[in-house]
């Protein structure tokens, strides 16, 4: 029975436009609902969390003490979360400094996004951001697992360039690996700013100043994304099939608020030719909310041919049927081979093994 890698990852965060829905609806049921089902098959996963939204729900409970309920709800599920085994990382949206709460909806509206990208803060800002959200997964993890350690981390949308912005805090708060980068994608918008078209094609690898260049003796360490390649067919079989779930009403989505809207801007090209733009349908970020039943051989033969498959996922996204095709996805992959699924073994036997090889 071969080994494969399967990187189970979730971002953590509510819906990042006029409408953040609340935390109910959007990440607790949710997110219960997966670790039930990762609990089944004994699967690691990482949960990034939007620790700025953590910061700015602390700070709002000064004056609104439902918030701060909120805060402690989450807290709990974290704490739940790390002692079944799983992983809770930071991951940063800097616009959350702008939200503006609304005391009727208990919603926040994320519209001003001046400050989408980490690059647009100040270096003073920089610092302060990412040290309160490492500190604030610290306070509520380490007075339950005082050995718990903060080690990797995700960029809100994908926006980790120029890594001049992260790197002194990387090394300040002890991380070593960032999951961010998603091979030859690239995107130009009023919100997120990515270009990883000429990303090394390995899973794994050492960086140093540039997440998107490979450097052997490099700092840190790079897991990248899936990207799944999807045929026209494909595609126009996967629309119809998800249009009749909707007509017959056997989806439903658990997440109630409205997404950050972004629109392509001008004056960017990608660094490679081979670079694909993230709003074509011609390939996909691997992810549970993308994966249907029309979709689910795929994956399954990319994870075969592969030996990897980082799923990079959110669970104010999913449904009913997300969460069907997520059990059905593991119960088939669990009952073929033996999976690994912790993040930190599957970089160290990467790494081992291209040591070796070389």
């Amino acid at each position: 029975m071969s080994t494969k890698n399967l990187l189970i990852t979730f971002d953590y965060e509510l819906f990042l436009g006029k409408r953040s829905g609340r935390p109910i609806d959007c990440i607790l049921q949710p997110t219960q609902l997966l670790l039930d089902k990762l609990k089944l098959y004994g699967a690691k996963a990482v949960f990034f969390v939007d620790s700025t939204y953590l910061t700015r729900l602390k700070e709002q409970g000064k004056t609104n003490p439902e918030c701060l309920d909120d805060l402690k709800e989450i807290g709990n599920q974290l704490i739940e979360m790390v002692k079944a085994g799983h992983y809770v990382e930071p991951h940063i949206h800097p616009h959350w400094l702008d939200a503006v709460y609304d005391t009727t909806t208990r919603e926040f509206d994320l519209s001003d996004i001046t400050r989408y990208r980490f690059h647009q803060l100040t270096d003073t800002d920089k610092k302060e951001v990412f040290t309160s959200s490492v500190q604030i997964l610290n306070h509520i993890i380490l007075p339950h697992f005082p050995n718990y350690k903060v080690n990797a981390f995700r960029a809100g949308g994908w926006s980790i360039q120029p890594f001049s912005d992260f790197k002194q805090q990387f090394i300040e708060h002890g991380i070593r690996y960032d999951l961010t980068v998603v091979n030859r994608l690239y995107q130009f918008s009023n919100a997120q700013l990515f270009d990883y078209s000429d990303a090394p094609k390995n899973h794994v690898y050492y960086f140093d100043n540039r997440v998107e260049e490979e450097n052997p003796n490099g700092k840190f360490i790079q897991i990248g994304s899936s990207v799944i390649p999807i045929t026209k067919n494909l595609d126009l079989a996967d629309r119809i099939y998800k249009k009749l779930l909707n007509i017959f009403k056997l989806d439903k989505d658990y997440g109630k608020g409205e997404g950050q809207a972004s629109y392509p801007i001008e004056g960017h090209q990608p660094r490679s030719k081979n670079g694909i733009n993230i709003f074509s349908r011609t390939h996909e970020v691997a992810s549970f909310e993308n994966l249907s039943l029309i979709k689910l051989f795929v994956y399954k033969k990319h994870l075969n041919q592969t030996n990897f498959l980082h799923l990079v996922s959110h669970p104010k996204m999913l449904g009913r049927h997300n969460l069907f095709i997520f059990d059905q996805f593991l119960k088939s992959v669990y009952k073929k081979d033996k999976i690994e699924t912790d993040y930190i073994k599957i970089a160290e036997n990467y790494l081992k093994l291209k040591a070796v090889q070389k």
